[in-house]
């Protein structure tokens, strides 16, 4: 018998769909709008869940363990007009860092695959009798990543202006960013911890990188909603 070799697992950056055969509306963002009219909005643990999923939260990166603890009554939504019901969808206002409203399939399957800590609060599409999840994974922060060992530039690559930078650490970053605050990673090293997991969400990439094991059984699965970011997904190293 001959020897099995293991290949090097994939990991691309995911999003939603844009399309309106598939979400049903044209605004190529969000299908659901949020309904603050049927939450109790005066309910404290709701209060204290919004503060935290908020863009003006200074500490969140530090306080992400917290997360864990929050228990926030139903959050309910409306299905825009037109709109359909796909098993990932976008929703306005958008709780800061909760991008996705999942379905109990999607949830459900990647429940079952290696995924870092994630918490889950329940959601509900008004009028519709299914459940639906607001899902937030533990992003690998800004101080783990190996700057040295990354890409990163400024400029735009179709415009054929982009500029490399060469960073050392966490605290060349911060310094960079102050007067380069749109910038961009071409390759972002983080721990070796991480590899194997099929999803890794990122704070520097702003979104989450699947493996392709778990795109593939997705959609397998007749996943709808989800697009993947083959050609210009950013890359990921293990160090």
């Amino acid at each position: 018998m001959g020897c099995l070799i293991s290949l090097p697992m994939k990991y691309y950056e995911i999003i939603l769909s844009c399309e309106p055969r598939v979400i049903g509306v044209k605004n190529g963002i969000y299908q659901i709008n949020i309904n603050e009219n049927h939450m109790e909005t005066d309910n404290g643990n709701y209060l204290a869940f919004k503060n935290f999923f908020n863009y003006n939260n200074k500490d969140f990166w530090k306080n992400q363990d917290e997360i864990k603890l929050l228990n926030p009554p139903l959050i309910k939504g409306n299905l825009l007009k037109n709109a359909k019901v796909t098993d990932i969808m976008g929703y306005a206002p958008e709780y800061t860092f909760l991008t996705y409203v999942f379905s109990e399939k999607y949830f459900e399957i990647i429940k079952g695959f290696k995924t870092i800590d994630f918490k889950e609060f329940e959601f509900e599409i008004i009028n519709l009798n299914t459940k639906f999840y607001l899902v937030y994974f533990k992003k690998v922060t800004l101080q783990e990543i190996n700057f040295n060992k990354s890409i990163i530039f400024t400029g735009r690559k179709v415009l054929k202006n982009e500029k490399y930078h060469s960073i050392e650490n966490f605290d060349e970053y911060s310094q960079f960013i102050k007067t380069n605050p749109i910038n961009s990673f071409e390759k972002i090293a983080i721990p070796k911890k991480y590899y194997g997991k099929d999803i890794i969400p990122i704070q520097a990439a702003g979104g989450d990188f699947y493996s392709e094991r778990l795109i593939d059984f997705l959609f397998d699965c007749k996943i709808t909603g989800l697009e993947v970011n083959y050609n210009n997904s950013i890359q990921l190293e293990f160090v």
